[in-house]
């Protein structure tokens, strides 16, 4: 949220008009403007949610984080919250609300396949970006003697249905898979 300061408004009107209040008013516009931002952005770094360029390095310096060069600041958000959000003991409802917290409660499917010892989780194609942070975190989580899986769950059949072929044909056989559709 920019805040544009204009400090002329309270010049009286004698001194207006003048080379000289105008330049003043204009470097003390700058400089309140830079502190309005820069207090702004102190309220902004308190939430995970709204975390400031600024914000993310100091919690990936705390939390031991390295961010990778193409990380958006929204998949640095999403790390950063993904490791406040691990707690100890891990059990079965804490993983599916750190999922929950992450994904979104109708964004993953998870089988737990007991006589295997294998844990078996199913992304969907709107999480695909975060696809490598909720793996890790995952991992993290679970027993070390469970093999996870983790996988995208693509377009089926029913979800490309509705449409005609005429419409689908413009697109690959791997964009029909593994896009996201919502309207053609």
């Amino acid at each position: 949220m920019l805040k544009n300061v204009d400090i002329s408004i309270y010049q009286p009107s004698v001194v207006k008009d003048y080379k000289e209040f105008k330049e003043i008013s204009k470097r003390e516009n700058e400089a309140l403007t830079d502190s309005w931002t820069a207090s702004n952005n102190v309220f902004l770094d308190q939430f995970i949610e709204t975390l400031t360029e600024n914000g993310c390095k100091r919690w990936e310096k705390i939390l031991g984080i390295q961010p990778k060069g193409t990380d958006t600041l929204q998949v640095r958000r999403f790390r950063i919250k993904s490791r406040i959000n691990e707690d100890l003991p891990y059990t079965w409802r804490s993983l599916e609300n750190v999922l929950n917290s992450l994904c979104g409660k109708e964004s993953y499917a998870m089988t737990l396949y007991n006589d295997e010892y294998r844990l078996r989780i199913l992304l969907e194609l709107t999480v695909k970006k975060l696809f490598d942070e909720v793996e890790s975190t995952v991992k993290r989580m679970i027993p070390a003697n469970l093999i996870l899986e983790v996988e995208l769950r693509y377009n089926q059949h029913l979800q490309l249905k509705p449409y005609k072929h005429s419409e689908l044909a413009e697109y690959t056989h791997k964009e029909l898979r593994e896009e996201v559709f919502t309207n053609i």
